[in-house]
């Protein structure tokens, strides 16, 4: 464990990729700052009933998570590109 402002954070915290699937089928992308296990929970809180979740393997960049600026138990959909190059 890390610690920050002398509190344990546990080392599993990250930002995670989530793809939603809406009731039309169309997919969406959204992260959640959390545990892994935490991160499709957050999102499903986010989305309306009956959309689904699932955690993706990508990774971000920690240029990318800076500029997302996420709180813990935070989720939110991406609607632009944060990818540079």
């Amino acid at each position: 464990m890390s610690e920050m402002v002398g509190m344990p954070i546990p080392s599993t915290i990250g930002v995670h990729l989530v793809r939603v699937t809406t009731d039309d089928r169309e997919h969406r992308l959204w992260v959640a700052m959390g545990s892994a296990e935490s991160a499709v929970s957050l999102v499903l809180d986010a989305i309306p009933e009956g959309w689904t979740a699932s955690l993706l393997s990508e990774r971000l960049t920690a240029p990318e998570v800076e500029a997302l600026d996420l709180k813990p138990g935070e989720a939110r959909e991406i609607r632009r590109t944060i990818r540079t190059t």
